[in-house]
């Protein structure tokens, strides 16, 4: 007996000794692994980032180009807004918007012909195109909805975007190497924005100013925040102030502007939610209230009444 213990406990301890040396060599693999798909990743993401900042980017002069060419309110210029870059956005939109318009004149044409009795043919062309012109307007609508969506969201980007950008300034850099290492950073993370910060940097990068650069990035992402980071760059420039303590300076505003939005809508919530109370939960109330008397009621008339 004491003998097969003996043994039993020997194989458990080797089996236990070599399960932890195979472990080991299977996590270092692993780890190795890891690594070298991180650094190859890394260097996928480098180059790609270098491509984006290069000056043979074809969507940002296109942008350049929509930019120099296209009023405010041209369909290139919102689609740029909205986040499509490409040359072919306007044709993939148009097509699309037309196969919506088509698709809406086809479905309201046939399901008013066949389940509507006694309509005539004309009147349900008519209905049906202005289904489809109604949905052709619809299209832009959405459209510009996009377009509010990325300013909101860019609008919560743009602390972050400060407060890097101190720190790189902080740090010795100058503003437009400032600019270009914060560009990186979310060209990795937030690729959107990051994109809208490269063409900053390549608007610098080509001679233009800190301030008309800054000017053009708000009127892409049709934000206050960054037009009012121009006006601030451009005084500091005129009148020899430190960038860093402007930086600082506008970074606090804007901080306890957050702050100020965040209290209005925490004081114009009660009023907003005093509707659908009024609409969904007081006729609720009210029947719960009211029909166990009308019941009461109901049934004192009853027993009133003569047998």
């Amino acid at each position: 007996m004491n003998q097969t213990l003996i043994l039993v406990s020997v194989f458990v301890a080797v089996l236990m000794a070599a399960f932890s040396v195979l472990n080991y060599f299977l996590r270092r693999a692993e780890i190795s692994r890891n690594v070298g798909a991180t650094r190859a990743k890394r260097t996928e993401t480098d180059k790609e980032i270098d491509r984006m900042l290069g000056d043979e980017n074809a969507e940002i002069r296109y942008y350049l180009d929509v930019v120099r060419n296209m009023p405010p309110n041209s369909l290139p210029m919102r689609l740029v807004q909205a986040g499509y870059f490409s040359k072919s956005a306007i044709l993939n939109f148009n097509i699309l918007r037309v196969l919506v318009s088509a698709t809406v004149f086809t479905v309201i044409q046939i399901v008013t012909i066949r389940f509507v009795s006694g309509i005539n043919l004309a009147f349900a062309t008519v209905l049906a195109m202005l289904g489809a012109g109604i949905s052709f307007i619809l299209c832009s609508a959405v459209l510009e909805r996009i377009g509010k969506k990325r300013s909101r969201e860019f609008r919560k980007l743009f602390p972050d975007f400060m407060d890097l950008l101190i720190v790189c300034v902080d740090s010795g850099l100058g503003i437009e190497a400032a600019i270009e290492r914060v560009t990186r950073e979310f060209l990795v993370t937030t690729r959107d924005f990051g994109i809208q910060l490269s063409i900053v940097s390549l608007e610098i990068r080509a001679g233009r100013s800190i301030d008309e650069a800054l000017q053009s990035f708000s009127k892409r992402i049709n934000l206050e925040e960054a037009r009012t980071l121009a006006v601030l760059f451009k005084q500091s420039q005129e009148i020899g102030a430190s960038i860093s303590k402007t930086l600082r300076v506008f970074a606090r505003e804007m901080r306890q502007m957050r702050l100020i939005r965040a209290e209005e809508k925490a004081n114009a919530l009660p009023v907003k939610m005093l509707f659908p109370m009024a609409l969904f939960m007081f006729p609720v109330n009210l029947i719960i209230v009211l029909v166990p008397i009308m019941m009461i009621i109901l049934q004192m008339l009853l027993g009133l009444a003569p047998s």
